[in-house]
């Protein structure tokens, strides 16, 4: 029972890491409209400063949703069993 529990806690958090960076960056894009950008992994290629600042802050919107999704994540698994 409880590697079922554990199966489904791993499932929910792949499912919402991956959901939830996804939804980052289509807010990202929404937010910076048809101004030209390219990423190149952790940097992005503009002239562009609006570009630039939205990139920051989604940036580190992404980070801060990742640490606490690992923090959410401890805290489930020290309360199963």
């Amino acid at each position: 029972m409880i590697a079922f529990t554990y199966a489904v806690i791993a499932i929910v958090f792949v499912v919402l890491g991956i959901g939830g960076i996804m939804y980052l960056d289509h807010k990202f894009s929404q937010s910076v409209g048809d101004r030209p950008f390219a990423i190149k992994g952790r940097r992005i290629d503009t002239d562009d400063p609006f570009v630039r600042s939205q990139f920051r802050k989604f940036y580190a919107l992404r980070v801060a949703y990742s640490i606490a999704l690992l923090v959410l994540l401890l805290v489930v698994v020290s309360h199963v069993g």
